[in-house]
C-alpha cells in the first residue's frame, strides 16, 4: 500500500511528461532531417574570376535558385580576389543561407576570394591550391598603382567579419586573422592541418563523391548530402550580370568615360547633335564601373532609346543616325534591366525576363533590317551617276525629217527631237549619230549594212 498517494501520483505524472517530451524530441529530429540529391554549381573562374558587383549579383541569383529548389550550392573559386563590398555581399548571403553551401577552391582563392569561402558549410581545396593574402589594397584607377592598407579603422572590421564567417564552422581564427594582418598565404595541406578547410581532393569529381553521406546542420534542420551526378547543373549568369562585370573593369570604365566625355563635348561644339545620345549613353556606361547605379542607367537608356526610335519613325523622314542610336541605346538598356523586382509593385521577374528577351529580339531584328536599308542607301549614294546617251542607238521616225527642219523620233521608247541632213519618211528606222547641245539628236537613215 502506498503511504502517500499524492506523492505517488505526482511522480507518475512527471515520468509520463518526461516520456512525452523525449518522444516529441525524437519525432522532431526525424521531421527536420532532409536529404539533398541535387546541386547547383556557380563558377567564379576565368574569364569572370574577379569578385565584383556583377559576380555578386549573379551569385545571389544562383543562391536563390538553390534555396527555392532545395539544392546544394557549390561555388567553384579560382580567383585572385576583387572588390571588398562584393565579397561582403557574397559572404553574408552564404552565412544566412537556408540551404547548405560548399566552397571548392580550384588552384587559388586569394584576397576577397578567401573571404567568400570562409562562411561555407564545407570548404574543399584542390590539392596544392593556395588561399589567404587578405590584406586590403587600394588601386589608383588612373595609374593602376597599388597601395597596401594598414589602418586599424579599415583592417578591424574586415578581421571581425572574417572571424564571424569562420565561427560558423569553428575554423582557426588565429590564422584567418593573419590572412588580413600579414597577408599570410597557405597551401591546401596546411589549411587542412590548421583547421581552416575541411577537405583536400584531387579534382571536382572526387569532391562530389566525397560529399555523399555528409551531414550538414543549419538551424533545426540536418541535411544529408546524397548528390546524384545527373542532378548537378551549372548556373548561367544573366546578360545584365556579365555586362556589369565587364563595365566594372577599371580600364574599360575609364576608356568609356573618357571617350564619352570627349565625344559629348565634340558633339556640342561641332553642332552634330544627332550623335549626342550615343555619347551620353557611352558616358553613363562608363560611370557604372565607378559605382553609379546600373538600374538608373538601364532606366535612362531604355527611355532615351524609345524616345529616339519613336522620333525617327514618326517625326523625322527616312531612317538615319537618330533611329540607329535609339535601337542601340534601347538594346543596351534592356540588357542592363534588373531581373528581380519588388513583387506587388512591378511584374514578376519571370515576366520581365520574357519581356526583355522579346524586346531584345525585336530590337536586333529591327537593327538588322534598318542596317541593311542604310547600307543599300549609302551604296546608292556613293555610286556615280550614269548619264543615258542615245548615241549609236536605233530608233524610228515619227515625223518626216527634211534637211534643216526638226521632227520627232522614238529611241528605246522615248521621244526625242531630231534633225537629219537627208530626207527620211515617217516610220523609217534611223541611227542616232550624235546629240547636239540643245538636246536635239542628229540621225541618219538606217541602211542594210548599218
Amino acid at each position: 500500500m502506498v503511504r502517500n498517494p499524492l506523492l505517488f501520483f505526482t511522480v507518475v505524472i512527471v515520468v509520463a511528461l518526461l516520456i512525452q517530451v523525449i518522444s516529441i524530441s525524437g519525432d522532431n529530429s526525424q521531421a527536420y532531417t532532409r536529404t539533398i540529391n541535387q546541386a547547383i554549381i556557380f563558377d567564379i573562374t576565368p574569364p569572370f574570376d574577379t569578385i565584383d558587383t556583377g559576380v555578386a549579383e549573379c551569385f545571389m541569383d544562383a543562391l536563390r535558385e538553390a534555396e527555392s529548389t532545395g539544392s546544394l550550392l557549390i561555388y567553384r573559386v579560382n580567383s585572385y580576389g576583387g572588390l571588398l563590398d562584393a565579397g561582403f555581399t557574397i559572404g553574408d548571403a552564404v552565412l544566412y543561407s537556408k540551404t547548405p553551401a560548399v566552397a571548392y577552391v580550384e588552384t587559388k582563392a586569394l584576397s576577397a576570394a578567401t573571404l567568400i569561402i570562409l562562411p561555407a558549410n564545407i570548404i574543399a581545396l584542390q590539392r596544392y591550391s593556395t588561399i589567404g593574402d587578405m590584406q586590403p589594397v587600394m588601386v589608383d584607377p588612373l595609374t593602376g598603382q597599388i597601395q597596401f592598407i594598414n589602418e586599424p579603422k579599415i583592417l578591424n572590421p574586415i578581421i571581425e567579419k572574417a572571424k564571424t564567417y569562420a565561427s560558423r564552422s569553428n575554423r582557426n581564427q588565429t590564422i584567418i586573422e593573419e590572412f588580413v594582418t600579414h597577408a599570410l598565404t597557405i597551401n591546401s595541406s596546411l589549411a587542412i592541418a590548421s583547421g581552416v578547410a575541411d577537405l583536400e581532393v584531387e579534382n571536382f569529381d572526387e569532391l562530389l563523391a566525397t560529399l555523399n553521406g555528409t551531414h550538414v546542420r543549419i538551424g533545426d534542420t540536418e541535411y544529408v548530402l546524397n548528390i546524384d551526378r545527373g542532378m548537378v547543373k551549372t548556373f548561367s549568369c544573366s546578360i545584365r550580370s556579365r555586362m556589369i562585370s565587364i563595365l566594372s573593369n577599371s580600364y574599360i570604365a575609364n576608356i568609356l568615360t573618357t571617350i564619352g566625355m570627349l565625344a559629348t563635348i565634340f558633339a556640342l561644339v561641332s553642332g552634330r547633335l544627332a550623335i549626342l545620345p550615343l555619347t551620353i549613353g557611352m558616358l553613363l556606361l562608363g560611370l557604372v564601373g565607378t559605382g553609379f547605379s546600373a538600374n538608373m542607367v538601364s532606366a535612362f537608356l531604355v527611355i532615351l532609346g524609345a524616345l529616339l526610335l519613336a522620333l525617327e519613325l514618326f517625326v523625322i523622314p527616312g531612317f538615319g543616325v537618330v533611329g540607329v542610336s535609339g535601337i542601340i541605346l534601347l538594346t543596351l538598356g534592356l540588357a542592363l534591366l534588373p531581373v528581380y523586382v519588388p513583387t506587388g509593385v512591378s511584374p514578376s521577374g519571370e515576366y520581365i525576363t520574357v519581356l526583355r528577351l522579346y524586346i531584345l529580339v525585336i530590337s536586333l531584328f529591327l537593327g538588322g533590317v534598318f542596317g541593311i536599308v542604310i547600307y543599300k542607301v549609302a551604296k546608292v549614294r556613293r555610286k556615280k551617276p550614269v548619264e543615258f546617251l542615245p548615241v549609236s542607238k536605233k530608233g524610228r521616225t515619227v515625223d518626216e525629217l527634211k534637211p534643216g527642219s526638226i521632227g520627232f523620233v522614238v529611241v528605246e521608247g522615248e521621244y526625242w527631237r531630231a534633225v537629219s541632213d537627208e530626207y527620211i519618211a515617217p516610220g523609217e528606222e534611223v541611227i542616232v549619230e550624235e546629240m547636239l547641245e540643245n538636246g536635239v539628236l542628229r540621225v541618219r537613215k538606217k541602211t542594210d549594212n548599218h
